[in-house]
């Protein structure tokens, strides 16, 4: 018992438990849009819930993964962090607004919703993100409870009113994220809350290291936000939703990738001051044993399709084998590279890291030739997707962490530096 106290002690347990209860509450939005709105509808609700992770993505790296490793103590960051989430939160905002009513996915009312959903959804990330770098990992669970509880709450509420549409789990979705961003901002610290400062913010300090994070964080959502565009044009709505019905499925093996990933890249900040052949040996270790506990989660969701599957789509279409196998992988896959993503942007590369990522953009042209040749080729796209970040985390290693190791190691003083990262960055962004 006293040795389960201490490794439920360890942050990197909180952080799993965190992203599982996120995940979760993710999850069953989409299980029930899978079970509610059929096919289709799955695929239309996927659109738009992707298209909201896609903005928080940038988001995430903007500003949160800037507030993860940058100094928070320097007002002139702080105040930097403060006008970068209101910022892009009501410019996500907004747009999300903007597409929902041009593209009348919904009515115009419920576009307005799904704007403020948007926001809500960018808001209640980034302070998640703040107790992540407090080191309130355990904090996280109430969070995402209250979110989903919320979210049921308004799908029972209109399930008994009538029948759930759309615009329902557009209602669901605002209603639970800004219920889990209020809980959010109790739990933070109180010194850690962002009431201030506004004025001059560093706004190009944070943006010199959160820009290329939010580019390099946005790739995946990005991708998959295309690959569904392009998807449904080419096969339409009916044809994807059992795609993405199996990447819902799979979900769950996304769960540890995350979870950790959201440990990782604070963990790697604080190694920095050993070096990076430190992080190097880290990072190998991190990805060997990502990529075999989500390899054992997907071999396990394969084995019990037979019995999930019709309880996912409530039997009225079925879940390809293939599309699950082809998730698994996927999934191994972005295990792989993220802990080298991590490790590189920690030491100054996130710049190459983007650039590499590119690789994954390539291999979705080859999953839509995939897509186009027809003949049943639609349920091997997430297979041929995962090549993409496999290529990208060994170009990562190679091309980009092992240089800045062995960098460090001809000059061990400058690699072994502990001065801030916002120090450095500050001085760039003011120099002459």
């Amino acid at each position: 018992m006293t040795g389960l106290l201490r490794v439920l002690r360890r942050p990197a347990a909180g952080a799993l438990a965190g992203q599982a209860t996120s995940a979760l509450a993710g999850l069953v939005l989409q299980v029930a849009a899978a079970r509610e709105l059929g096919a289709a509808g799955l695929a239309a609700f996927s659109l738009a819930y992707g298209a909201i992770v896609l903005a928080t993505a940038v988001s995430s790296g903007l500003v949160g993964d800037s507030l993860t490793v940058l100094d928070r103590t320097d007002p002139g960051i702080r105040a930097g962090l403060h006008v970068g989430t209101a910022v892009v939160s009501a410019a996500a905002g907004t747009i999300g607004c903007l597409l929902a009513v041009v593209t009348g996915v919904v009515p115009v009312w419920a576009g307005l919703l799904l704007g403020l959903a948007t926001a809500a959804f960018i808001v209640e990330d980034t302070l998640r993100r703040l107790l992540m770098a407090t080191g309130r990992f355990w904090s996280l669970p109430a969070v995402d409870a209250t979110s989903m509880a919320l979210a049921l709450g308004v799908l029972v509420w209109a399930g008994l009113a009538g029948e759930l549409t759309l615009t329902s789990f557009v209602l669901a979705l605002l209603t639970g994220q800004a219920g889990a961003a209020v809980v959010a901002w109790k739990l933070v610290p109180a010194a850690e809350r962002p009431r201030g400062p506004w004025r001059r913010p560093a706004l190009a300090v944070v943006a010199s290291f959160g820009a290329w994070r939010a580019a390099s964080q946005a790739v995946r959502p990005a991708l998959l936000t295309l690959l569904r565009v392009f998807v449904v044009a080419l096969a339409g709505a009916a044809a994807y939703g059992p795609l993405e019905a199996a990447r819902v499925y799979t979900a769950p093996t996304l769960v540890l990738v995350a979870g950790l990933g959201s440990f990782l890249l604070p963990y790697f900040a604080s190694l920095r001051p050993r070096g990076p052949a430190t992080g190097l040996r880290t990072a190998d270790r991190a990805a060997a044993g990502l990529a075999l506990a989500v390899g054992v989660i997907g071999l396990a969701g394969v084995l019990a399709l037979p019995w999930l599957g019709p309880l996912l789509t409530g039997g009225g279409y079925d879940v390809p084998v293939g599309a699950v196998v082809g998730w698994a992988l996927y999934a191994v896959a972005g295990a792989v590279l993220l802990p080298y993503s991590g490790l590189a942007a920690v030491h100054g590369g996130q710049r190459q890291v983007l650039v590499l990522r590119g690789l994954e953009f390539a291999v979705l042209g080859l999953a839509l030739l995939v897509v186009a040749l027809g003949d049943g080729g639609i349920v091997w796209v997430p297979l041929v997707l995962a090549v993409g970040p496999v290529l990208a985390a060994a170009a990562v290693r190679q091309s980009v962490v092992l240089p800045i190791v062995r960098s460090a190691a001809a000059d061990p003083v400058a690699g072994r530096s502990a001065a801030p990262v916002g120090a450095s960055l500050r001085s760039a962004a003011e120099a002459p």
